[in-house]
């Protein structure tokens, strides 16, 4: 291939010219990532997901701790609270009943644990 001595300035041209063909090798696979990208955008756009109206289904009421306490007692027992107060009681189980989609007279809660 090469014949003869190579100098010093003969090494700098060749490394410097192999460098410049991985730069451009480089740019090449670049802009060809970009172009595929927007053609795959382009052909897979989704129709855009909806967020879904919190007005269609009514929240359920806010109940009071007595009332809490005679809906959530069971016959093998009642509602233990460890460390939380009636109002975070309250709240945690209004939100289990908003998430779940069911009334408070229809969840049964064992127990509440402040964690």
């Amino acid at each position: 291939m090469w014949q003869g001595d190579v100098t010093l300035s003969d090494a700098f041209v060749i490394s410097l010219t192999g460098m410049l063909v991985v730069m451009l090798e480089l740019i090449v696979i670049a802009v060809f990532i970009v172009i595929l990208s927007r053609i795959i955008r382009f052909f897979g756009k989704e129709k855009p997901k909806t967020v879904p109206d919190i007005t269609e289904k009514p929240l359920p009421k806010p109940v009071k701790m007595t009332d809490l306490s005679q809906k959530n007692t069971r016959v093998d027992g009642e509602l233990k609270i460890e460390g939380a107060s009636e109002e975070e009681t309250a709240i945690i189980m209004s939100a289990v009943s908003a998430e779940s989609g069911l009334e408070l007279d229809k969840l049964s809660f064992k127990s509440i644990k402040k964690m």
